[in-house]
């Protein structure tokens, strides 16, 4: 069910395998916009993940498991290009859901997304499309938040 977009707002993260250090939030590279995130295929639905919403990113990434967990349908192989040059992935499509709690998150429906097929430490990504697609983003990073405004409300 396509739910109506909602004001989104979120505080900057730190990604769970840091958390428990005493990390400070005005140090860099220690917080990040992550937005909690259920994915879903063939009424199989994943608890709220923790994805790194990513403008240089320009779609869907996932963790290998997840793919394998939902079990997606493999639409074929293409190289997506990164940061880090090349990696060879495996494209498929799964059902998303961001934000948290009924009232406040927003079901895309059915998107493309690729999963790494030899490299796995790429967290999960939320790319350009089709959040950037629906929402204006507004990163405020002094502030450690990031907000999603739906683009009806934005114009």
């Amino acid at each position: 069910m396509i739910m109506s977009k909602v004001k989104l707002a979120f505080k900057y993260q730190c990604p769970p395998g840091r958390r428990g250090r005493n990390l400070k939030p005005g140090e860099i590279g220690n917080f990040y916009p992550l937005i909690p995130v259920r994915f879903y295929y063939n009424g199989r639905p994943t608890p709220y993940i923790e994805a790194l919403l990513d403008s240089g990113c320009d779609g869907i990434f996932l963790e290998p498991e997840l793919f394998a967990s939902l079990n997606l349908p493999n639409k074929g192989e293409m190289d997506a290009d990164g940061i880090d040059g090349s990696c060879p992935t495996r494209m498929t499509e799964v059902g998303l859901i961001i934000g948290r709690g009924k009232a406040r998150e927003y079901d895309f429906g059915i998107v493309d997304a690729a999963v790494p097929i030899n490299k796995n430490d790429v967290p999960v990504l939320i790319g350009r499309h089709p959040v950037f697609d629906e929402y204006q983003i507004i990163f405020e990073e002094y502030k450690g938040k990031f907000k999603l405004i739906p683009k009806e409300i934005a114009k």
